[in-house]
């Protein structure tokens, strides 16, 4: 077999109920936060407590982000009137268009920096404005440059989700402990063989008890340090914003392919904020690691709707690998929760996977990305999956709730529909003894036309 039934029963649903079944999914409760959480997500006028807690979210992004990096974050608004973050100063350009704007850039008060990225190197060329260089100054630079062809951008900042979305919803609502051997034991091999990258806040430190994720290699220390420090941005006792990010979409992924290798890498911090340059380095990295699939639950729109320059440099150097070594990997990403049509990168790009969010029902999420460079969308409301121990902070929802150890929880977001295709690739690949741009082909003609959001894939069960 070397695809999924087509008939119109079977439509969209080409592992039936496999993971309904589980006991994983069998008797676990949401208290209700799954329509509040989305009603808050969703594109509507947002009321004083919603609009005071995205105000905090994106100053402790901004806070965790300036405590790391040399060059401040900065908020600047697209002309969808959307937040895009942006590093403070920067700038990016194309190796191309160099010589033929560095002159200007000078006059303009601009400096050559070190890129900092040796793969990237002869692809792009960092530039920072002199200090106390208003940033919209900057954006007028670039505004001006780009509409005499150059290829440059301002540098962005590649948020989790590519918006800010809410915290877990709810710890401790396992009524039966599932270890992962049990789970394992009932989905067959499924994605044997294949490695599946996750590049987020890497992996909590803890090693649970209920084998869930035991086999994900954790490095603590290093040029390879992948741990989620989960309370760094700053260190005041809670749960960073997104501390555990990583974790719950490597656990979405274990669960839909359990026998995969799934590598965690750390390109973004806890505070929820990664450079394009970090996202870019870090992909092209997984790549020539040997990842058959990478997942990025992350991504930014951009100020005139252009690619981001840093990944799709990244694209190029990974397409020269694989010409290398005669295969590809498939990249996915999450679509983005901005519920407009503009398009969010890296999801956008041509030879990505770009996947939105539906609800538990497979119909559309007034909350997430869509549009027609959408190519899959999954359950994104209410997923289930792996979390870290902790509290979370008051400041960023109105029921805060601590999660013990073996924690399981319950999070919303194009970020965590994202992995289940990531999964669901890794699982054809070895169902249909395919490769992974076939296991891509075999899922879109398993799937259901659904308007704006490519075409529907029912895999985890959701809420």
């Amino acid at each position: 077999m070397t695809r999924y039934p087509r008939d119109t029963d079977a439509l969209g649903r080409p592992f039936g109920d496999d993971y309904r079944r589980s006991p994983l999914h069998a008797s676990t409760s949401t208290g209700g936060a799954v329509p509040v959480s989305a009603a808050r997500l969703a594109r509507t006028p947002a009321g004083r407590s919603d609009r005071r807690q995205r105000a905090a979210m994106l100053e402790r992004m901004r806070t965790g982000w300036d405590a790391t990096h040399s060059q401040r974050l900065d908020i600047a608004v697209n002309k969808h009137d959307a937040d895009t973050l942006v590093v403070n100063g920067e700038i990016l350009v194309r190796a191309s268009s160099w010589p033929e704007v560095s002159e200007e850039l000078e006059e303009a008060g601009f400096s050559r920096v070190p890129l900092g990225y040796p793969d990237l190197e002869s692809r792009l060329v960092r530039v920072e404005a002199s200090k106390g260089t208003p940033m919209r100054r900057v954006e007028q630079v670039v505004r001006d440059l780009r509409e005499e062809g150059h290829a440059l951008s301002v540098s962005y900042v590649t948020p989790l989700g590519a918006r800010p979305v809410l915290k877990p919803t709810a710890g401790g609502i396992l009524p039966t402990p599932v270890t992962f051997a049990s789970y394992a034991d009932e989905l067959s091999a499924h994605g044997a063989g294949v490695t599946v990258a996750v590049i987020d806040t890497g992996i909590a430190a803890e090693v649970r008890t209920d084998g869930w994720l035991d086999a994900v290699a954790r490095h603590p220390t290093g040029p390879d340090d992948n741990i989620d420090a989960l309370d760094a941005a700053p260190p005041d006792g809670y749960l960073d914003l997104y501390a555990g990010h990583g974790t719950f979409v490597a656990g979405a992924v274990a669960q839909v392919a359990p026998a995969a290798t799934i590598v965690a890498y750390r390109a973004v911090g806890p505070g929820g904020a990664g450079s394009e340059l970090d996202v870019a380095a870090t992909l092209v990295r997984a790549v020539r690691d040997g990842a058959q699939v990478v997942n990025l639950s992350l991504g930014t729109q951009t100020l005139f709707d252009e690619p981001s320059i840093a990944l799709g440099a990244a694209l190029e150097v990974v397409a020269e690998i694989e010409a290398d070594r005669g295969w590809e990997t498939v990249v996915v990403a999450a679509a983005g929760n901005f519920g407009d049509e503009t398009p969010t990168w890296p999801a956008a790009f041509n030879r990505v996977v770009a996947v939105g969010a539906l609800t538990a029902a497979l119909t559309p999420t007034t909350w997430s990305s869509r549009g027609s460079w959408v190519d899959i969308s999954t359950v994104g409301e209410g997923v289930l999956s792996t979390y870290v121990q902790g509290s979370q902070s008051p400041e960023f929802t109105d029921a805060p709730q601590t999660f013990g150890t073996d924690a399981f929880a319950r999070w919303m977001g194009t970020s965590f529909a994202a992995p289940q295709v990531a999964g669901a690739v890794a699982r054809a690949m070895t169902e249909l003894g395919i490769s992974g741009p076939a296991a891509v082909n075999a899922l879109l003609a398993a799937g259901k036309p659904v308007a704006g959001f490519g075409r529907a894939l029912q895999i985890l069960p959701g809420a």
